[in-house]
């Protein structure tokens, strides 16, 4: 079974029969913006998603193997209705799954992406990016999490990859294409913002990124980290 926490603040268990993208060989769920997802490794699925200035927070039991991403816009909100688009809420619910599976803090890893100025959207004269990067650090050094990697910041969108015992692909955005869709997206944010309106962008486009045939694989710049 999978945990899927959605945007509008509701969790679930889904089958993983419900799940029918390959990736690496992996069967592969695409963790939207406002989500998160919970697996054991023994389930064989992998979670990715495409992150402007967006940040997934991913979180491994390395003696349980269970892992967790989320993918949130913004680190959080005055709103007393906050759902998983905000990091503060999306975090805290996603390690309320993790130890209801029995993780500990204590054998819990964490790895951090995103954040990158792709358009100029300030809050408090902090771009985006920098503040959900900002929040992500600073709630895993006050919650004595470690943070083992991190791949943030920048002016380009990222996609990632999370599969078994936390190995994590990143693919750093240079399609035309797919960087057109992430600027859309964010300008959809900054108008949320200005508006007051509750941030709904998704980031879809571009996650089929690593869905190449082999011949291409040798020009993707795939890595590790």
């Amino acid at each position: 079974m999978v945990t899927l926490g959605h945007k509008d603040g509701s969790i679930e268990k889904v089958s993983v029969s419900r799940i029918t993208q390959i990736v690496k060989g992996y069967k592969t769920h695409t963790v939207i913006g406002g989500e998160f997802a919970v697996v054991k490794d023994d389930e064989n699925i992998a979670f990715k998603t495409l992150l402007g200035s967006c940040v997934a927070i991913m979180f491994y039991d390395k003696s349980l193997k269970i892992k967790g991403m989320n993918h949130f816009l913004l680190p959080a909100t005055s709103n007393s209705n906050e759902d998983m688009k905000y990091g503060l809420y999306s975090v805290e619910a996603m390690l309320n799954e993790m130890y209801k599976l029995g993780c500990r803090k204590e054998n819990m890893a964490v790895k951090i992406s995103g954040g990158g100025d792709i358009v100029n959207v300030n809050l408090s004269g902090k771009s985006i990016g920098h503040r959900n990067v900002e929040f992500a650090m600073d709630f895993c050094a006050s919650e004595g999490f470690r943070i083992i990697s991190n791949h943030t910041r920048g002016t380009e969108g990222r996609v990632i990859l999370l599969a078994n015992s936390f190995e994590t692909f990143i693919k750093t955005v240079n399609s035309s294409n797919t960087t057109t869709n992430v600027i859309a997206e964010e300008k959809k944010l900054q108008q949320e913002i200005s508006t007051r309106q509750p941030a709904i962008s998704e980031y879809v486009s571009g996650t089929g990124i690593f869905e190449v045939d082999d011949k291409n694989k040798e020009d993707m710049e795939i890595t590790l980290f």
